[in-house]
């Protein structure tokens, strides 16, 4: 949107080059980045060794037979858990849903008539 007024400065709402880079990272995320990188510890790479874990439970269980245990659908879960989190790292989450907000307004134009037929004759 143009400033209305280009004497003044604009003041809030979206302007060329205002804001955080696009995919830069907060002080907050990268301090956390940091003490993981410390400790050694790679949340994507344990995500995937629980996943492979677990999968190995449940190759065990299918071959004794206790596939329809509840335990068996608890490590089913876990891995579609495990699954939706690592999907973060691989692909872009859809959205719920969409709002659209139509700002653009068109005149409405109403023509009134009359409709009742006049007799002539009379």
């Amino acid at each position: 949107m143009a400033n209305p007024h280009p004497t003044k400065p604009q003041m809030g709402g979206r302007r060329e080059g205002a804001g955080r880079p696009k995919g830069s990272k907060n002080i907050n995320s990268m301090s956390s980045v940091k003490k993981l990188e410390e400790l050694g510890f790679d949340p994507i790479e344990m995500m995937v060794e629980k996943y492979n874990d677990i999968q190995t439970k449940l190759d065990y269980l299918e071959t004794i037979g206790k596939h329809t245990s509840g335990a068996y659908a608890q490590m089913t879960a876990t891995q579609g858990t495990l699954i939706n989190n690592l999907m973060a790292y691989g692909y872009k989450k859809i959205p719920d849903k969409i709002e659209q907000e139509v700002t653009e307004k068109k005149p409405i134009s109403i023509l009134l008539t009359d409709n009742k037929k006049e007799d002539k004759d009379e």
